[in-house]
Protein backbone atom coordinates (compact mmCIF):
# COMPACT_ATOMS: atom_id res chain seq x y z
CA UNK A 1 0.00 0.00 0.00
CA UNK A 2 2.81 2.36 0.95
CA UNK A 3 4.67 1.58 -2.29
CA UNK A 4 1.52 2.29 -4.31
CA UNK A 5 1.17 5.68 -2.60
CA UNK A 6 4.80 6.50 -3.33
CA UNK A 7 4.33 5.58 -6.99
CA UNK A 8 1.23 7.80 -7.16
CA UNK A 9 3.10 10.69 -5.54
CA UNK A 10 6.00 10.32 -7.96
CA UNK A 11 3.54 10.21 -10.87
CA UNK A 12 1.78 13.37 -9.68
CA UNK A 13 5.11 15.10 -9.13
CA UNK A 14 6.19 14.18 -12.65
CA UNK A 15 2.96 15.56 -14.09
CA UNK A 16 3.38 18.75 -12.08
CA UNK A 17 6.92 19.25 -13.37
CA UNK A 18 5.80 18.52 -16.94
CA UNK A 19 2.87 20.97 -16.72
CA UNK A 20 5.16 23.67 -15.31
CA UNK A 21 7.62 23.13 -18.15
CA UNK A 22 4.86 23.27 -20.75
CA UNK A 23 3.42 26.46 -19.27
CA UNK A 24 6.86 28.09 -19.19
CA UNK A 25 7.53 27.04 -22.78
CA UNK A 26 4.16 28.31 -24.00
CA UNK A 27 4.61 31.62 -22.17
CA UNK A 28 8.08 32.11 -23.61
CA UNK A 29 6.96 31.35 -27.18
CA UNK A 30 3.97 33.67 -26.79
CA UNK A 31 6.22 36.49 -25.61
CA UNK A 32 8.61 35.96 -28.53
CA UNK A 33 5.83 35.89 -31.11
CA UNK A 34 4.15 38.97 -29.66
CA UNK A 35 7.40 40.87 -30.25
CA UNK A 36 7.49 40.04 -33.94
CA UNK A 37 8.35 43.20 -35.93
CA UNK A 38 9.22 42.21 -39.50
CA UNK A 39 11.73 44.35 -41.36
CA UNK A 40 10.72 42.82 -44.70
CA UNK A 41 7.46 41.49 -46.18
CA UNK A 42 6.08 38.38 -44.55
CA UNK A 43 5.15 36.97 -41.14
CA UNK A 44 5.26 33.19 -40.71
CA UNK A 45 3.70 31.52 -37.67
CA UNK A 46 4.62 27.92 -36.85
CA UNK A 47 2.25 26.09 -34.49
CA UNK A 48 3.50 23.05 -32.57
CA UNK A 49 1.27 20.19 -31.47
CA UNK A 50 1.09 18.50 -28.07
CA UNK A 51 3.51 19.83 -25.44
CA UNK A 52 6.79 21.31 -26.64
CA UNK A 53 8.61 18.03 -27.12
CA UNK A 54 7.08 17.24 -30.52
CA UNK A 55 6.88 19.22 -33.78
CA UNK A 56 10.53 20.19 -33.44
CA UNK A 57 10.89 20.01 -37.22
CA UNK A 58 9.02 23.33 -37.24
CA UNK A 59 11.79 24.88 -35.15
CA UNK A 60 14.34 23.81 -37.73
CA UNK A 61 12.15 25.08 -40.55
CA UNK A 62 11.90 28.44 -38.78
CA UNK A 63 15.69 28.67 -38.58
CA UNK A 64 15.95 27.98 -42.30
CA UNK A 65 13.54 30.81 -43.06
CA UNK A 66 15.36 33.15 -40.68
CA UNK A 67 18.54 32.61 -42.69
CA UNK A 68 16.60 33.76 -45.74
CA UNK A 69 15.49 36.91 -43.93
CA UNK A 70 11.88 35.78 -43.39
CA UNK A 71 10.48 36.80 -39.99
CA UNK A 72 8.87 33.89 -38.17
CA UNK A 73 8.12 32.46 -34.75
CA UNK A 74 7.32 29.02 -33.35
CA UNK A 75 4.78 28.55 -30.58
CA UNK A 76 2.57 25.96 -28.92
CA UNK A 77 -0.94 25.74 -30.34
CA UNK A 78 -2.43 26.38 -26.88
CA UNK A 79 -1.64 30.12 -27.08
CA UNK A 80 -3.02 30.68 -30.59
CA UNK A 81 -5.85 32.99 -29.51
CA UNK A 82 -3.43 35.50 -27.95
CA UNK A 83 -1.35 35.51 -31.13
CA UNK A 84 -4.44 36.03 -33.29
CA UNK A 85 -5.45 38.94 -31.06
CA UNK A 86 -1.96 40.43 -31.40
CA UNK A 87 -2.14 40.26 -35.21
CA UNK A 88 -5.59 41.89 -35.21
CA UNK A 89 -4.45 44.69 -32.88
CA UNK A 90 -1.35 45.36 -34.96
CA UNK A 91 -3.46 45.46 -38.11
CA UNK A 92 -5.37 48.46 -36.69
CA UNK A 93 -2.02 50.23 -36.31
CA UNK A 94 -0.84 49.23 -39.78
CA UNK A 95 1.96 47.11 -38.31
CA UNK A 96 1.22 43.76 -39.95
CA UNK A 97 3.75 42.82 -42.62
CA UNK A 98 1.95 40.90 -45.34
CA UNK A 99 1.79 38.15 -46.45
CA UNK A 100 0.65 36.36 -43.29
CA UNK A 101 1.42 32.63 -43.33
CA UNK A 102 0.44 29.94 -40.79
CA UNK A 103 1.82 26.39 -40.58
CA UNK A 104 0.75 23.83 -37.97
CA UNK A 105 1.51 20.22 -37.05
CA UNK A 106 -0.81 17.72 -35.33
CA UNK A 107 -2.94 19.66 -32.82
CA UNK A 108 -1.34 22.77 -34.29
CA UNK A 109 -2.66 21.67 -37.68
CA UNK A 110 -6.15 21.51 -36.20
CA UNK A 111 -5.85 25.10 -34.99
CA UNK A 112 -4.12 26.60 -38.06
CA UNK A 113 -7.30 27.04 -40.18
CA UNK A 114 -9.21 28.21 -37.11
CA UNK A 115 -6.63 30.90 -36.39
CA UNK A 116 -6.61 31.92 -40.06
CA UNK A 117 -10.41 32.13 -40.11
CA UNK A 118 -10.54 34.30 -36.99
CA UNK A 119 -7.96 36.67 -38.48
CA UNK A 120 -9.79 36.66 -41.81
CA UNK A 121 -13.03 37.74 -40.16
CA UNK A 122 -11.22 40.96 -39.24
CA UNK A 123 -10.56 41.52 -42.96
CA UNK A 124 -6.91 40.50 -42.61
CA UNK A 125 -5.99 38.26 -45.55
CA UNK A 126 -4.00 35.12 -44.78
CA UNK A 127 -1.97 34.20 -47.84
CA UNK A 128 -0.98 30.62 -47.10
CA UNK A 129 -1.90 27.99 -44.52
CA UNK A 130 -0.35 24.53 -44.24
CA UNK A 131 -1.64 21.71 -42.06
CA UNK A 132 0.65 18.78 -41.31
CA UNK A 133 -1.49 15.78 -40.35
CA UNK A 134 -4.34 17.13 -38.19
CA UNK A 135 -6.08 14.66 -35.89
CA UNK A 136 -9.70 15.64 -36.56
CA UNK A 137 -11.82 17.30 -39.26
CA UNK A 138 -11.22 21.04 -39.66
CA UNK A 139 -12.93 24.00 -41.33
CA UNK A 140 -11.78 27.26 -42.89
CA UNK A 141 -13.54 30.50 -43.79
CA UNK A 142 -13.10 33.70 -45.79
CA UNK A 143 -9.96 35.73 -46.46
CA UNK A 144 -7.74 32.64 -46.53
CA UNK A 145 -6.21 32.69 -49.98
CA UNK A 146 -4.54 29.28 -50.12
CA UNK A 147 -4.64 26.31 -47.72
CA UNK A 148 -3.13 22.84 -47.96
CA UNK A 149 -3.85 19.87 -45.70
CA UNK A 150 -1.09 17.25 -45.91
CA UNK A 151 -2.67 14.39 -44.02
CA UNK A 152 -2.24 10.70 -43.23
CA UNK A 153 -5.72 9.09 -43.27
CA UNK A 154 -7.02 8.05 -39.85
CA UNK A 155 -10.06 6.10 -38.65
CA UNK A 156 -11.86 9.35 -38.01
CA UNK A 157 -12.04 12.07 -40.65
CA UNK A 158 -9.04 14.40 -40.53
CA UNK A 159 -9.63 16.27 -43.77
CA UNK A 160 -10.21 19.99 -44.30
CA UNK A 161 -13.59 21.44 -45.28
CA UNK A 162 -14.58 24.93 -46.52
CA UNK A 163 -17.12 27.02 -44.66
CA UNK A 164 -19.83 28.69 -46.74
CA UNK A 165 -17.92 31.98 -47.04
CA UNK A 166 -14.59 30.42 -48.10
CA UNK A 167 -13.52 31.52 -51.58
CA UNK A 168 -9.84 30.59 -51.65
CA UNK A 169 -7.79 27.66 -52.95
CA UNK A 170 -8.21 24.52 -50.80
CA UNK A 171 -6.61 21.11 -51.23
CA UNK A 172 -6.47 17.94 -49.13
CA UNK A 173 -3.34 15.97 -50.01
CA UNK A 174 -3.14 12.33 -48.89
CA UNK A 175 0.59 11.85 -48.26
CA UNK A 176 0.36 8.17 -47.34
CA UNK A 177 1.61 7.26 -50.80
CA UNK A 178 4.85 9.16 -50.20
CA UNK A 179 5.86 6.84 -47.36
CA UNK A 180 8.90 7.13 -45.11
CA UNK A 181 7.30 9.15 -42.32
CA UNK A 182 4.44 9.09 -39.83
CA UNK A 183 2.39 11.48 -37.69
CA UNK A 184 5.27 12.19 -35.34
CA UNK A 185 7.90 13.11 -37.93
CA UNK A 186 5.92 14.48 -40.88
CA UNK A 187 7.07 17.96 -39.80
CA UNK A 188 10.68 16.84 -40.42
CA UNK A 189 10.07 15.55 -43.93
CA UNK A 190 12.48 17.21 -46.35
CA UNK A 191 10.23 16.87 -49.39
CA UNK A 192 7.32 18.65 -47.73
CA UNK A 193 9.56 21.26 -46.16
CA UNK A 194 11.14 22.15 -49.50
CA UNK A 195 7.69 22.35 -51.07
CA UNK A 196 6.46 24.72 -48.37
CA UNK A 197 9.61 26.81 -48.43
CA UNK A 198 9.43 27.26 -52.19
CA UNK A 199 5.80 28.34 -51.96
CA UNK A 200 6.52 30.77 -49.11
CA UNK A 201 9.33 32.42 -51.07
CA UNK A 202 7.16 32.67 -54.19
CA UNK A 203 4.33 34.31 -52.22
CA UNK A 204 6.68 36.80 -50.56
CA UNK A 205 8.41 37.65 -53.84
CA UNK A 206 5.02 38.21 -55.50
CA UNK A 207 4.13 40.61 -52.69
CA UNK A 208 7.40 42.51 -53.10
CA UNK A 209 6.88 42.78 -56.87
CA UNK A 210 3.30 44.01 -56.38
CA UNK A 211 4.44 46.71 -53.92
CA UNK A 212 7.00 47.99 -56.43
CA UNK A 213 4.36 48.65 -59.08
Amino acid sequence: MRKAKLRTMRHLLGLTVLCAALFAGASESLANCAKIKPRAPGEVYFMRGLANIFSLGLDQFGKELSKLGVENCVFNHSVWQSLANDIVERSYRGEVSFPVIIIGHSLGANIAPKMATIIGRHNIPVAYVVMLDPVEPTFVGKNVEEIRNYYLPKRNDNTLHPLQDFDGDLENVNVKRFGGFDHFNIDENRQLRDLMKSRIIDIINARIAAEKK
